[in-house]
């Protein structure tokens, strides 16, 4: 790519990003907007930039008028004025309750071409607002004919949302203060009713919106760290490197793993990443984990570890969950900095105790308490928040306890906070128990005379040449493909391969959909996933995957593992 690529590439990116942001700002001050007054001035102050249009105008319906309210344009519209419903646009779109998007408004019969004429407007999108019945709408503008950014008009629909759910809690609202004298404990009970589930409205809006981003930003990340540490990887195992080459690619690679955690962090609060279950022995886990704790604790905390004996094992992703025991420990240390001791414990837990957020079932109880400076109320109501923390800039990103608490959803558990200060801090994971017997350990190592080809399918170039490279180094014979059309023709030509190596977000036909073709059609083939989080659920939970980035250590026990589950 050339550098004015790159450049252009760079600048979309980081303007899209900050068009999200804005969106989830705007979304967060619609949560609280209890006036139609207020949400009309929420979508004068925002939407004009989270649709990166040349103007914008809030229209409201009135008596069978639209009346154009007010408007934020390169130039002036028809802000104050009204027209009739059934000949503007904004009117078509608030009776179908469906949004309009125009190209040309020139070239479409629909349109008023006298109104337009005289101003700059020359393609619009119109959203409604309001449900079940449109009250009003949003008209985004252009000076440009075409078709309108779908970004645009996936921001400008997720604000027409926002937009509605504000009035109807203003409606709500309204409607419980005319009952105020009479009733006034009902009211009281009530409003406090409806502001926990704004809450729970705004957080849920909040993090669909930085999901979404997080994933598409990680997603991108996650090809570009591929091919380079499988790159770094096959520099490393070459012994004729010199020294000099050996310490710039390992340096090289420790900041390309610190940036596939930051990563992991990212989806996992949003989350988003991909997992894989397994039954998990926690008194194992804790105990391989002792050594790496009490280094990373240091010599002035001390570290106890009081697990019940006989205990089941955890449904977990082990890796992810020696990740979050790790941090949590290591936030417990920057909280004892005089020193004291940290416990782990884990015991079976009753159902008297269980978060009431926690499904039905049995549940395992694992606590990370320590004796530090503790936390009070207005902090610990923050804890889990992302990107809080009371560290300052170098020493903390606040993904910590965020990542925790959405690895402990995500496996279908929950996090619990328990501080006060100058008392110390006990954090509660509740994991579920695993009800199926555990599979037998360890797997069997393919030697040199069971290589033979692999086929990688993968329709990004960099990526798929990186893989392929990496398994060139393993000893297999490699065949790519760009597509899995493409893969799927090689193999009715007559290509057998030792395993399928496919990526799963391609066009066309997706890497789990070749995966459920290959078992119907060609059951004895081993077929590995490669995958970053997008789409992780549709894959079946039996099919190899092995998450982006990823080392060659970690692509060589995939691929056995594959071949393995194949050969069963």
């Amino acid at each position: 790519m050339r550098p004015s690529e790159h450049d252009d590439d760079f600048s979309a990116h980081r303007m899209s990003t900050e068009r999200w942001s804005l969106l989830t700002s705007a979304i967060e001050r619609l949560g609280s907007a209890r006036t139609l007054d207020k949400v009309v001035n929420v979508l004068r102050s925002s939407a004009r930039r989270i649709a990166g249009s040349d103007g914008i105008a809030i229209i409201l319906s009135d008596n069978g008028q639209c009346h154009y309210l007010t408007e934020d344009a390169m130039s002036p519209l028809w802000s104050g004025q009204r027209f009739p419903q059934h000949s503007c646009i904004s009117g078509m779109a608030m009776q179908s309750r469906r949004t309009i998007i125009i190209p040309d408004v020139m070239a479409d019969p629909r349109v008023p071409h006298a109104a337009y004429e005289p101003t700059f407007v020359r393609s619009m999108v119109m959203v409604p607002i309001g449900s079940p019945e449109s009250v009003a709408a949003v008209g985004a503008y252009w000076s440009h004919t075409g078709d309108p950014d779908p970004n645009a008009i996936a921001l400008l629909e997720a604000l027409s949302r926002a937009a509605t759910t504000a009035l109807e809690n203003g409606r709500l609202l309204a409607s419980l203060e005319e009952l105020n004298n009479a009733l006034e404990g009902r009211v009281a009970q009530r409003t406090a009713e409806l502001e926990r589930t704004q809450e729970i409205a705004r957080q849920a809006q909040k993090m669909e919106v930085i999901g979404k981003l997080t994933g598409n930003v990680a997603h991108d990340f996650n090809n570009l760290l591929t091919p380079i540490m499988g790159s770094l990887d096959l520099l490393l195992s070459r012994r004729e490197a010199t020294d000099n080459v050996l310490r710039a690619a390992n340096v090289a690679m420790e900041a390309a793993e610190r940036a596939k955690l930051l990563v992991q962090r990212l989806l996992a609060f949003a989350r988003r990443q991909p997992l894989i279950t397994r039954p998990v022995d926690i008194a194992e886990l804790a105990t391989g984990m002792k050594d790496l704790l009490g280094s990373s604790l240091g010599s002035r905390i001390a570290l106890v570890l009081d697990i019940a004996p006989g205990l089941p094992n955890a449904r977990a992703d082990r890796h992810q969950l020696e990740m979050a025991l790790l941090n949590l420990a290591v936030n417990a240390r920057d909280a004892m900095p005089d020193g004291g001791s940290l416990t782990i414990s884990a015991r079976g837990g009753r159902r008297e105790e269980q978060p009431a957020s926690l499904s039905a079932g049995d549940y395992l109880r694992i606590s990370i308490r320590d004796d530090g400076v503790g936390m009070d109320e207005t902090v610990l109501a923050q804890a889990v928040e992302p990107f809080f923390t009371t560290k300052d800039a170098e020493h903390g990103t606040g993904l910590g306890l965020s990542m925790v608490d959405g690895l402990a959803a995500q496996l279908g558990g929950a996090l619990q906070l328990f501080s006060e200060p100058g008392s110390g801090t006990e954090i509660v994971l509740w994991l579920p128990v695993d009800q199926q017997a555990a599979a037998a350990a360890g797997k069997a190592m393919w030697e040199e005379e069971n290589r033979g080809t692999i086929l990688v399918i993968d329709d990004e170039p960099i990526v798929r040449s990186g893989t392929a490279e990496m398994i060139s180094a393993l000893g297999y014979d490699v065949v790519e493909a760009a597509s899995a059309r493409e893969g799927l023709d090689l193999l009715d030509d007559g290509l057998d391969p030792a395993v399928v190596v496919t990526d799963h977000v391609m066009p066309g036909m997706t890497g789990a959909e070749l995966a459920l073709r290959l078992r119907l059609e060609r059951p004895r083939m081993a077929v590995m996933i490669v995958s970053g989080y997008q789409g992780i659920d549709l894959i079946a939970p039996d099919v190899v995957r092995l998450s982006k980035p990823f080392r060659q250590i970690q692509l060589t026990a995939s691929i056995a593992a594959a071949r393995e589950q194949a050969a069963a």
